[in-house]
C-alpha cells in the first residue's frame, strides 16, 4: 500500500494549492524580474560593516567542515553575479561580484570571478590584480591559476598561460577544463604534437567527453593527422547516437543538449553552465536537467544559485523540490513548495516552468500526494513533446507510465 504524505502547502489548502500550480504551468507570458532589480535591492546592504567574522561549521556531503562565515547578502550578490555571468550579462555580473566582495572581501572565489569577468570585458590589468588578490587569500586556489591562464591566452601571453595552467593542473589534475585549456595553449604555441598527446591522454581518461574528442579532432585536422582525425570523428558520431552510455546511463542524443547532460552526469557543473549558453538553456533549466538525471547535488547547488538571484523562479524551485524529495530532505522540500505557493499567490513566477520541470513536479506530486494532484498539475491536454530533447521525452514516458498504472 502506498501512503500519501501531503506537501505542507497541499495539506493547508489542497484545492488552492493545485489551482495555483495549474496557473503557474500556463504558457501565458509573465512579468520578468531581472537580476538588476534584485541587485539594486541588495546594494544598500553592502554598507553594513561588522567585526571579525566568526567561523562556522557546514555539512558537505555528510562531512562537517569548518569555514568562514559568509553574510547572507554577500552570498545573494554572488548568486546574482553567477546567474548573470551564465547568461552572458558581464556588466551586471561584475557589479554583483564587486558588491559581494564588499561584504566578503576574503573570498578567493569571488576575487577569481571578478578577475575572470574583468578579463572578458577587456580590463586586463584590473583582472590581474583580482587574480593576485585571490591567490594572496588562498595560495593554492586552483581556479585562480586556471582562470588567469585563460585570460593570458586571450591576451596572447602564451608562456605565462602555460605556466599558470601547469600549476592549476598540479593542484587539481582531474579537471577536464584544465587539460583542455592546456592543450589549446600548447597548440597556440606551435607545439601541436604535445597538444595531441595531451588530448589523447585525456580521451583515454574521459572516453565519454565530447569536448575532449572534438578538441582532438580539431588538433588532428590542423596537424594533417588523418588517422586520428577519422578516429575522433567516428567516436563523436558514436557519442551522438541513441543509446550512447555515460557511466552506465543512457545519454540522450541531440548535440548540445547531450553535452550539457554529459557534463552534469560527470559532476562538471561549471562546464555544464558554459555549454548551456550555447544550447540556449537558462541557468534554471540546467538545475532541472540535473534533477532529471539524478545529480541531486548539482541540481540543488544550481537551483539555490538561481533562486538567490530570482526568488520567483518556478523552474529553480521545482528543481529544489525534486532534489530535496529524492534525497529525503523533507525540510528543504517543504521550503521549496512553500516558496512556489507564495510565488503563485503573489501573481505567478517570472517565467513559466519548462515542460521537463512540469513533468518532474507532476512525478513528485504523484509520489507525495497522489494521481489526481499530478494530473491537475499537468492539466489536459499535455503539451507537445519537445523535439530533440530525449531526456524530456524519457521523463514524459516514465510519468505517463506511472500515471496510467495508478488506480483512477
Amino acid at each position: 500500500m502506498r501512503v500519501a504524505v501531503p506537501l505542507s502547502a497541499a495539506r493547508r489548502a489542497p484545492r488552492v494549492f493545485l489551482a495555483t500550480f495549474a496557473e503557474i504551468a500556463a504558457p501565458a507570458a509573465l512579468t520578468a524580474l531581472t537580476a538588476l532589480t534584485a541587485l539594486t535591492a541588495l546594494t544598500a546592504l553592502t554598507s553594513i560593516a561588522g567585526c571579525a567574522a566568526p567561523r562556522v561549521a557546514r555539512s558537505i556531503d555528510g562531512q562537517i567542515i569548518e569555514g568562514r562565515y559568509i553574510a547572507a547578502h554577500a552570498y545573494a550578490l554572488y548568486a546574482i553575479g553567477a546567474e548573470a555571468e551564465a547568461r552572458g550579462d558581464l556588466a551586471t555580473a561584475l557589479e554583483a561580484y564587486e558588491l559581494a566582495e564588499d561584504g566578503d572581501p576574503d573570498s578567493a572565489d569571488i576575487w577569481t570571478r571578478i578577475g575572470s569577468v574583468r578579463c572578458r570585458l577587456g580590463r586586463g590589468e584590473a583582472a590581474g590584480a583580482a587574480f593576485e588578490r585571490a591567490r594572496a587569500i588562498e595560495p593554492d586556489y586552483e581556479p585562480a591559476y586556471r582562470e588567469q591562464a585563460r585570460c593570458d591566452l586571450s591576451a596572447g601571453r602564451l608562456e605565462a598561460a602555460l605556466g599558470r595552467i601547469d600549476r592549476a593542473i598540479l593542484l587539481d589534475p582531474d579537471r577536464d577544463d584544465g587539460a583542455l585549456l592546456r592543450a589549446e595553449i600548447l597548440r597556440r604555441l606551435g607545439r601541436t604534437d604535445d597538444a595531441r598527446l595531451a588530448l589523447r591522454a585525456l580521451v583515454v581518461r574521459r572516453p565519454w567527453s565530447t569536448e575532449a574528442w572534438r578538441a582532438l579532432h580539431a588538433a588532428a585536422v590542423e596537424a594533417g593527422d588523418r588517422a586520428v582525425a577519422e578516429q575522433a570523428a567516428r567516436r563523436l558520431r558514436e557519442l551522438a547516437a541513441p543509446g550512447a552510455a555515460v557511466l552506465g546511463r543512457r545519454m540522450p542524443p541531440g548535440g548540445q543538449l547531450a553535452e550539457v547532460d554529459e557534463a552534469l552526469v560527470l559532476g562538471q557543473l561549471r562546464r555544464a553552465r558554459r555549454l548551456a549558453r550555447d544550447a540556449d538553456l537558462t541557468p534554471a533549466e540546467v538545475a532541472v536537467r540535473a534533477a532529471a538525471l539524478g545529480r541531486l547535488g548539482e541540481a540543488r547547488e544550481q537551483a539555490e544559485l538561481v533562486s538567490a538571484a530570482d526568488p520567483a523562479s518556478a523552474e529553480a524551485l521545482v528543481a529544489l523540490a525534486v532534489a530535496a524529495d529524492l534525497s529525503g530532505d523533507l525540510d528543504a522540500l517543504t521550503r521549496a513548495c512553500d516558496a512556489l505557493d507564495l510565488s503563485a499567490a503573489a501573481g505567478g513566477p517570472t517565467v513559466a516552468p519548462s515542460r521537463l520541470a512540469r513533468l518532474l513536479f507532476a512525478e513528485l506530486l504523484f509520489r507525495r500526494v497522489g494521481r489526481d494532484a499530478a494530473l491537475t498539475w499537468l492539466g489536459p491536454p499535455p503539451p507537445a513533446p519537445v523535439a530533440g530533447d530525449a531526456l524530456s521525452q524519457e521523463v514524459e514516458r516514465r510519468v505517463h507510465r506511472e500515471l496510467a498504472g495508478a488506480a483512477p
